[in-house]
C-alpha cells in the first residue's frame, strides 16, 4: 500500500472572486456554506491523519494531512483566519492558495506561522496581458510584481519556515512570455506551471504540446522545484473538496460528487471518489 508523507486536500470554499480570469474552473454553482460549517468538516478531515483512506479505486496511508483553502479567492471568507487557526490545533497542516489581492500584511503576521505553504496565482506582470486574462478586479486593480514581491518579504521574516509558491496558468497570453527574471528575484520554494484546461470560459483557447515544451524549455532554470502539468496530469491526482464539504473530480465540463463530508463522515465520502495516488505523489 502507497504511503504518502503529506496528503493534501483542497477545499474551494467558495467559488466567487473579485477577479475575473476566464479559465477559471471554479464553476460549482453553489453558494458557500463555510462559515456555518468548516468547524465539523475541518474536524472529519483532521481523523484522517496517519490513517488508512480507502478510494474508489484503491487505498493509500497519508502520514500527515493538509487542507489547502482556495476558491474563488478564498479572502473573501471573513472566517478564513480563525479556520487557518483552527486546522493547524488540529494538526492539519494548513495552507492556502490565493491571487493575493486581499491579503493584509497584519494577516501575514498573525496567521503565517501557522501556514504551511503558502501560493500565489502569478499569471503575469504585465498589466495588459492581466486584464486580458481577467486578473485584476472591477476598479482594474491589480496586484503587481512589487507587492508580490513585499509579501514574500513579510512572510520570510515572520514565518521562514513556511513554503512560499507560485501557481502559473500557461495559456494564450502568456504562452510567449518568460518569467525567470522575476521568479528569479521571488524566489519561490516551488512553482507550478499549470496548462490552461479548455473548459468554460477556456473552451477553444488552449494551446499546443509544442507551445507548452516551449514555454517549459524556456523556464529549465528556475529556482527551486519546477513542477509542471499538463491536463492530463491533474486527472484524478487531486483530492477536491467543494464549497458544500463534497469531494469532487472534474469530468469534462461537470462534475462528480460525493456525499457531504457531515452526513457520512470524511472516510466514507471519499470512498466514491477516484484518486490517482501514484501521480500525486509523483509531483512531490
Amino acid at each position: 500500500m502507497l504511503r504518502i508523507p503529506e496528503l493534501t486536500i483542497n477545499w474551494h470554499i467558495l467559488e466567487a472572486c473579485n477577479y475575473d480570469c476566464y479559465f477559471c474552473y471554479a464553476k460549482y454553482g453553489q453558494k458557500s456554506i463555510f462559515s456555518r460549517d468548516y468547524a465539523g468538516i475541518l474536524r472529519e478531515l483532521g481523523a484522517l491523519n496517519d490513517r488508512r483512506i480507502d478510494f474508489l479505486n484503491g487505498s493509500a496511508i497519508a502520514e500527515n494531512v493538509r487542507i489547502n483553502f482556495a476558491g474563488g479567492e478564498p479572502f473573501l471568507e471573513k472566517d478564513l483566519g480563525q479556520a487557518i487557526a483552527l486546522a493547524y490545533d488540529l494538526g492539519l497542516r494548513p495552507s492556502f492558495i490565493s491571487n493575493g489581492s486581499l491579503l493584509t500584511d497584519d494577516f501575514i503576521t498573525k496567521f503565517g506561522p501557522m501556514i504551511s505553504v503558502a501560493g500565489f496565482s502569478v499569471d503575469s506582470f504585465d498589466d495588459e496581458q492581466n486584464r486580458r486574462i481577467g486578473r485584476r478586479d472591477n476598479r482594474g486593480a491589480q496586484v503587481g510584481y512589487e507587492r508580490m514581491a513585499a509579501i514574500f518579504r513579510l512572510f520570510r521574516q515572520v514565518s521562514p519556515d513556511t513554503l512560499l509558491k507560485v501557481n502559473t496558468v500557461v495559456c494564450r497570453e502568456n504562452v510567449n512570455d518568460d518569467l525567470t527574471s522575476p521568479l528569479h528575484e521571488l524566489q519561490p520554494d516551488r512553482w507550478k506551471a499549470l496548462r490552461v484546461i479548455p473548459i468554460h470560459g477556456a473552451t477553444g483557447r488552449g494551446i499546443t504540446d509544442d507551445e507548452f515544451s516551449s514555454f517549459l524549455g524556456r523556464h529549465q532554470d528556475m529556482p527551486g522545484k519546477i513542477v509542471p502539468e499538463d491536463n492530463i496530469d491533474m486527472h484524478r491526482s487531486y483530492l477536491m473538496l467543494d464549497p458544500d464539504g463534497c469531494f469532487y473530480q472534474r469530468e469534462g465540463s461537470n462534475y462528480l460528487r460525493s456525499s457531504a463530508i457531515l452526513d457520512v463522515g470524511a472516510a466514507t465520502a471519499l470512498r466514491s471518489i477516484e484518486f490517482d495516488a501514484k501521480t500525486y505523489f509523483s509531483r512531490y
